[in-house]
């Protein structure tokens, strides 16, 4: 082996870990500061680790992990504003806790729409990720039919959720509902119109393998609640039966008594 390329290796590895995978790590720590006694200190440690991360392109280039900087970096701007969106949707409605003014259900209904066109303009137009000219981010692939697969699934479940215990929620609920026919009209639009560099085909591919990777977590996850609850049902039918004690004496009843008499009109401490 050529010990220079050993060493141009190496010194890519490090700036990769340095540049790439210690800013990845700062978020999840970022947030678990957050949660404790620190949390402004958290909050800019996990911002600093993102705009880290979504500078990668730039700052580790040789390296192929900043391809999910590059996405993130891409797609963070819509995505947030389809959260605030919804979130300003649900709670300018009645909720008891963090009621927002009505007219904010307006904004938010805005914000989620301008998120969903500009996802889409990433689709069927010129705004799609690309590291180079015609070389498409490869996680744009993995994110966007599963973004909306699940954007899809989750604001059906959350609208049934608020008919079901919430009061008085049947307008946010409609408005769940409409996110969810939106999300899929555009998974139909797109696996039958190509884009200018993704084709429909492609998308039917990773839409299909999203189907599996969401389907395999709920699996999954049913699995590992019923092994739980298997684990403690089973436990708890092998303890032994708790042993009986000794009912109390005479003597302890009467001091119990005279104890009870003592303080019974709260003027004896």
């Amino acid at each position: 082996m050529n010990i220079r390329d050993f060493s141009r290796d190496m010194d890519e590895m490090l700036q990769a870990f340095l540049l790439f995978w210690i800013p990845v790590s700062m978020v999840p720590l970022g947030l678990w500061y957050s949660l404790t006694s620190s949390p402004l200190r958290g909050r800019f440690l996990a911002f600093s680790g993102i705009v880290l991360v979504c500078l990668s392109p730039w700052t580790v280039p040789s390296s192929p992990s900043t391809a999910a900087g590059h996405l993130l970096g891409a797609v963070i701007g819509p995505c947030m504003l389809i959260i605030i969106g919804i979130y300003l949707v649900s709670f300018s409605g009645n909720v008891p806790v963090g009621k927002l003014p009505r007219s904010d259900r307006k904004i938010g209904v805005l914000m989620a729409g301008v998120g969903f066109v500009w996802l889409a303009g990433m689709h069927w137009w010129i705004l799609t990720p690309q590291l180079s000219p015609n070389e498409v981010n490869v996680y744009w692939y993995v994110f966007w039919p599963t973004f909306l697969l699940l954007t899809s699934c989750l604001s059906s479940c959350s609208a049934v959720t608020l008919l079901m215990i919430g009061e008085r929620r049947k307008s946010e609920s409609n408005i769940m509902f409409l996110v969810s026919a939106f999300s899929f009209t555009i998974l139909l639009l797109g696996l039958n119109i190509d884009g200018p560099l993704v084709t429909g085909e492609r998308f039917r591919e990773h839409l299909w393998l999203a189907v599996a990777d969401m389907a395999g977590i709920a699996a999954g996850s049913l699995l590992s609640i019923f092994v739980f609850a298997l684990v403690i049902y089973t436990y708890e039918r092998n303890l032994p039966e708790p042993e009986s004690i000794t009912p109390p004496s005479d003597s302890e009843l009467k001091q119990v008594s005279m104890r009870i008499a003592t303080h019974l009109g709260g003027e004896e401490e």
